[in-house]
């Protein structure tokens, strides 16, 4: 995504305190106009930026009675932009009441924490070897994209397995702010070595003890996570497919948007059962006879 920052003050920044808080007071500290949207710098938010593969969040700002939308956050050097819905903004230098949409970073946090429980997961079924290359964390899936040969069918039913044992063990998710020198040299837990990071760096840790850096799940992470890993309810491989030359990508869902749609699969398995006349148990067996029969038929078509 290309942002115009050109008319944006090298000195704006923005203070995050999205981690622990979901509303806030915030002054605006300069407007800047694209030319389709409109985007007002804060002083402080509890909105992320897009960062790390996690879209941003969306929520409102009010004052004196009027409310605009949030629709995105995008990070522009030390600033975050909030883009607002419409040509209405509010003046520089007023004190707004923000919010996030909630539901919206739930959901958008329980893909972000199964990406961790996801690369674990990887990580037992195949090999350490098999390292992360890209995401995308949003509301309604989440990509993940690592190098490695195709997964069998056996090995995505065991990292989906793997993945909602945990989810079910509902273990602490935790953070630890530490120096990277620190963290620099420890296997144990992941990082892009490629990345610059900076004196100070984010321990996302899944299991064990908060802040001894003992949990089975361990990675350098800015991004917003649940509380505890039962909050992502259920975790479900869609698809797994190359994207390019010995790079995998699996797309995923999980919480509410897992559990509808199982329930929009379970529908068409009982339409299909319906338009076969088979209980659903035999439904394989009666696919199989027709398309058995069909064979015999084009055969019968052929020689004809």
């Amino acid at each position: 995504e290309v942002i115009n920052i050109s008319s944006l003050s090298g000195d704006v920044r923005t203070e995050f305190t999205g981690f622990t808080d979901l509303t806030a007071k915030a002054r605006v500290m300069e407007i800047v106009r694209e030319k389709k949207r409109v985007a007002i710098a804060l002083d402080r938010s509890p909105f992320y930026a897009e960062m790390g593969g996690q879209v941003g969040d969306s929520g409102t700002a009010s004052a004196n009675g009027q409310t605009w939308i949030v629709t995105d956050t995008q990070k522009a050097g030390d600033a975050f932009l909030h883009y607002l819905r419409g040509d209405s903004v509010p003046e520089q230098g007023e004190e707004l009441e923000v919010s996030v949409d909630v539901a919206r970073r739930a959901a958008i946090q329980r893909h972000h924490t199964v990406t961790h429980l996801f690369h674990w997961a990887l990580h037992e079924v195949t090999s350490p070897a098999s390292t992360q290359k890209g995401s995308y964390v949003g509301t309604e899936k989440l990509t993940f994209d690592f190098n490695c040969q195709a997964l069998s069918q056996g090995q995505v039913a065991d990292i989906e397995r793997l993945v909602n044992e945990r989810i079910l063990e509902n273990e602490a998710v935790s953070t630890a702010v530490l120096p990277h020198e620190e963290v620099a040299s420890r296997d144990d837990i992941l990082q892009f070595f490629g990345e610059k990071y900076g004196n100070l760096v984010r321990v996302v840790q899944i299991g064990g003890q908060e802040g001894s850096l003992n949990g089975y799940s361990m990675e350098l992470c800015g991004g917003t996570h649940t509380r505890a890993t039962g909050e992502l309810g259920l975790f479900r491989i869609t698809s797994e497919s190359a994207i390019a030359a010995g790079i995998r990508r699996v797309e995923a869902v999980a919480g509410l948007v897992a559990a509808q749609q199982a329930r929009v699969d379970a529908g068409r398995i009982m339409e299909l059962a319906e338009m076969l006349n088979s209980p659903i148990k035999n439904i394989e067996q009666k696919v199989e006879q027709a398309l058995e029969q069909t064979k015999k038929l084009e055969k019968q078509l052929k020689s004809i």
